[in-house]
């Protein structure tokens, strides 16, 4: 099955008070979503399901998405914040690939999540830098857990 993970768009960074869960896409942030999911889209006009980060800039990166992408499920997913488990978030999206029969799925996620889950499921990859909007293409194996990592697209290599 394919498995695309996403890191979010460029964000603002907190001044005062404000958490890091609160954090917002900037206009180029939200402008480098639009160009990679044009991408993605052009490969799956529809997928199976999308598991979301609860951050503010992931489930913005999240609308974005959705506006070009049809999905015939969304997710909320506590698990896939900046400090999740890889192995852990990969032991429970084969569970849920396994018990609906999925065959495409986005993860929107941040750094450095994002890169622990593709070497957790490839470990002939090291851990690649995702740059903001960046997508992980993963021809994902749910029966053993492992995948094979095939490209990582950028919004640059998108819009060029």
């Amino acid at each position: 099955m394919k498995l695309y993970i996403m890191r979010h768009g460029e964000a603002h960074y907190p001044k005062g008070s404000y958490s890091d869960r609160e954090r917002r896409l900037t206009p180029e942030g939200e402008r480098e979503v639009l160009t990679t999911t044009r991408w993605l889209v052009e490969r799956h006009r529809e997928v199976d399901s999308v598991f979301v980060s609860p951050y503010l800039r992931a489930q913005q990166t999240a609308t974005v998405l959705f506006s070009e992408l049809k999905t015939k499920h969304r997710e909320n997913c506590d698990a896939i914040t900046p400090d999740g488990h890889a192995a852990a978030v990969i032991s429970w999206l084969a569970a849920e690939i396994e018990t609906h029969g999925y065959e495409t799925v986005v993860l929107v996620s941040h750094m450095p999540l994002v890169s622990y889950l593709v070497h957790e499921l490839d470990a002939s990859v090291q851990p690649p830098i995702f740059p903001t909007a960046g997508i992980a293409v993963i021809e994902f194996s749910p029966e053993t857990l492992t995948g094979k990592f095939q490209q990582l697209m950028i919004a640059e290599k998108c819009a060029g």
